[in-house]
């Protein structure tokens, strides 16, 4: 079941507005170095995509609940599956709350398996909210001759990814070795975009992106069952996913699901926005506000809804204690995954 966001959304205005009332002396250091300036959101991967979509639609409303209401823009860092970005942010990137990040879900599940490209902590960085939780989809072209998950433990499937190493590189090995799949790679597609028009050419036959991704980009084929989901990645099934195969509950045994609850972890930061490691503690707080407020303003969601971008919003306090987990999995189950996905 879905959280009931209306009264979530009815409730968490009246409690904030009283934060607001009550942290007036940070309000006014907020105000003070906020007017007149300029916010980068650094965002993990290239135009068009769906990153881009929730980074444009945050900002519609996000610098009017801002003390000093700044100017906001996207810029977009894409590569090594949103590594790039983070490392920039982590090591270059302003720190004074002139820059923030829309960065790789899989950024603190990356950190482990990919530790020689890796040049941040992800326990350094803070979550100042969740717009939505995302499970990667494997999608099938409806003419496909695998779309069902028994279909591709017994037919290859052909699926087009920007990397053997990206997201959905790493969730498609590992549905290899751990679920039985046959899933034949394609690699070198600039965006998981291009991958879904080579889709719809014929040239591969399967494209894994987020679900929400699906849903703001793809809604007519979704609709006409052109696309047909085989099997979703998460801690939980997305709500409106009930049917579809989650990767968790394909272990063979518990030493198989310590590997798969590791790779699933990215879900529940879907498209987050993150301060850098440094940011004064006053911004903290008046950033994590001021987002709450933006994610609880009806016009906002309302607007969200009409251009079919989902919004089931996690505060960042909530969200934060999860990278700590991530990042104290056991070091067996880490070389187990990365063994599966080719990583020395």
């Amino acid at each position: 079941m879905r959280r009931p966001t209306g009264l979530f959304t009815v409730g968490f205005t009246a409690l904030l507005m009283g934060s607001f009332i009550s942290g007036a002396a940070a309000a006014q250091t907020m105000e003070s170095f906020y007017k007149g300036k300029t916010v980068k959101v650094i965002v993990g991967f290239g135009s068009g995509g769906g990153y881009s979509k929730y980074c444009f639609q945050l900002l519609r409303d996000l610098p009017k609940y801002v003390p000093g209401n700044p100017a906001m823009v996207c810029q977009f860092m894409g590569g090594g599956g949103g590594v790039k970005a983070a490392n920039y942010m982590y090591n270059a990137g302003p720190r004074d709350g002139s820059a923030l990040g829309m960065l790789a879900d899989y950024m603190s599940v990356a950190q482990l398996l990919r530790p020689k490209k890796i040049k941040y902590d992800a326990r350094k960085f803070t979550y100042l909210g969740v717009m939505v939780p995302a499970n990667p989809v494997l999608m099938a072209w409806h003419t496909a001759p695998a779309t069902s998950l028994k279909d591709l433990r017994k037919k290859e499937l052909v699926v087009g990814f920007t990397g053997k190493l990206s997201a959905g590189g790493i969730n498609a090995a590992i549905m290899n070795t751990f679920a039985d799949t046959r899933i034949k790679f394609v690699v070198g597609y600039n965006s998981t975009g291009k991958v879904a028009l080579a889709m719809e050419k014929g040239e591969v036959q399967g494209s894994m992106s987020s679900w929400i991704s699906w849903k703001s980009r793809a809604q007519a084929w979704i609709k006409d069952k052109k696309i047909i989901p085989i099997i979703q990645v998460g801690l939980k099934k997305a709500w409106d996913l009930p049917h579809v195969p989650l990767l968790l509950d394909q272990a063979k045994n518990d030493a198989d699901r310590q590997v798969l609850q590791l790779i699933s972890g990215a879900g529940p930061f879907g498209r987050s926005l993150i301060a850098p490691p440094g940011m004064p503690k006053y911004q903290i707080d008046g950033w994590r506000k001021a987002f709450d407020m933006t994610m609880a303003d009806p016009k906002f969601r309302a607007e969200a809804k009409r251009r079919n971008i989902e919004i089931d919003p996690t505060p960042g306090a909530e969200i934060q204690p999860i990278v700590a987990k991530i990042l104290s999995t056991p070091k067996d189950v880490v070389k187990r995954a990365q063994k599966a996905v080719g990583i020395k």
